[in-house]
């Protein structure tokens, strides 16, 4: 209380200084609102289950596997990026997959088609392309 004193002998407290029990139990805590992210309805119990699921994560006993979603569906449907290049490689890499392994009428129908994809993978890659000149890789800016 003495602290209180000070306070409002300094002009710090404008209004009636508080009580010790508006000090120890504000009115603010008292109210908790339903946007709060620490609400446990199960009462201790589930506050005690949390503390150690935290605490053996940061042990690292358990996993936590974040989801992007309620039901995983956004997760499933997206499609990574790949660039030119990747996608050449990645063909020339099951063209000589499919010269190893599986049936060779088989293999090579899908080597054929590999190759067609590639091929149209380039025509794409090149037909993005920008034409520069040489003169930069001379002067030596």
């Amino acid at each position: 209380m003495d602290s209180i004193g000070r306070l409002k002998s300094r002009n710090r407290i404008f209004s009636e200084p508080p009580t010790i029990e508006e000090i120890l139990d504000p009115v603010e805590e008292r109210e908790v609102g339903d946007d709060c992210d620490y609400e446990f309805p199960g009462g201790d119990n589930e506050i005690v289950e949390e503390v150690r699921r935290q605490m053996a994560i940061e042990r690292g006993d358990i996993m936590e596997v974040d989801s992007d979603s309620e039901d995983g569906d956004e997760a499933e449907n997206v499609t990574p990026e790949y660039t030119f290049t990747q996608v050449f490689t990645l063909c020339q890499q099951l063209e000589h997959a499919c010269l190893q392994f599986g049936e060779l009428e088989v293999s090579f129908d899908l080597s054929k088609r590999l190759r067609a994809f590639r091929a149209c993978v380039r025509r794409e890659e090149i037909r993005g392309a920008k034409q520069t000149t040489i003169d930069p890789y001379f002067s030596g800016k």
